[in-house]
């Protein structure tokens, strides 16, 4: 199965619109939808305050998300890492970064802020401006097959320039590795594409159907505000 290059990606978009009309669907499990969507809860193993065992999407995003893994190739699955998140573990993920680039050297201030938002959207109990996880519309993940996880050039949650969706698309002379890698992210790229959901570019693993960001790109409106489970 060979894809075309994945194309350039907005990286500045502009202001994102507020969530008018909440469609009122609900979170659902991902643990029981398909045999081909496996979960490895990234932040639960991680110890992050706040996170779960199970992963939740909004029931449309994870219908589309099944009929995804249903076009993989044989013998390949997807791999769920993170999906709705509650604001307590956003809170934590956020001020676990916020600690990280502390500790390399970086000041309080305007650039440390910058460069949080670049990665990590702020916490905010904001049902009508959410995080795009908290939105319940966001997913995290990657591919596996029989034997591993499919080689993507960089770990889930690497902020490094590696980590850009299409930084492989732009090396001007790639080893075999790195055509390996850049085959896997066109792979992941446009089974998602093709469901309808949109690429955050500076997270290859970061996927988003219905929120904010998705309306603003797609030129639809957004239905997925925050939502809490239960």
């Amino acid at each position: 199965m060979a894809f075309p290059p994945i194309p350039p990606l907005p990286e500045e978009i502009g202001e994102l619109p507020p969530v008018l009309h909440e469609c009122g669907e609900p979170l659902i499990p991902l643990s029981r939808l398909s045999p081909r969507i496996v979960l490895y809860p990234a932040y639960f193993h991680q110890g992050y305050d706040g996170a779960m065992e199970e992963i939740y999407l909004r029931e449309k995003a994870a219908r589309l998300l099944v009929q995804v893994a249903e076009r993989l190739p044989q013998g390949y699955h997807l791999v769920a890492l993170d999906g709705w998140r509650p604001c307590q573990l956003q809170a934590s993920i956020y001020e676990r970064f916020r600690q990280t680039l502390l500790s390399q050297g970086w000041q309080e201030g305007e650039e440390l802020d910058a460069e949080l938002d670049k990665f990590v959207a702020k916490p905010s109990n904001d049902i009508r401006n959410p995080a795009p996880h908290f939105s319940g519309g966001a997913i995290d993940l990657t591919i596996a097959n029989a034997d591993d996880w499919l080689e993507m050039g960089t770990p889930f949650d690497d902020f490094s320039d590696a980590a850009a969706t299409r930084y492989y698309e732009e090396l001007p002379s790639p080893s075999e590795r790195e055509l390996a890698v850049r085959e896997n992210r066109r792979l992941l790229y446009h089974l998602m594409a093709e469901a309808g959901f949109v690429n955050y570019p500076k997270e290859w693993w970061h996927y988003e159907y219905g929120t904010r960001r998705w309306a603003k790109e797609t030129g639809q409106v957004a239905v997925y505000g925050g939502i809490h489970l239960g």
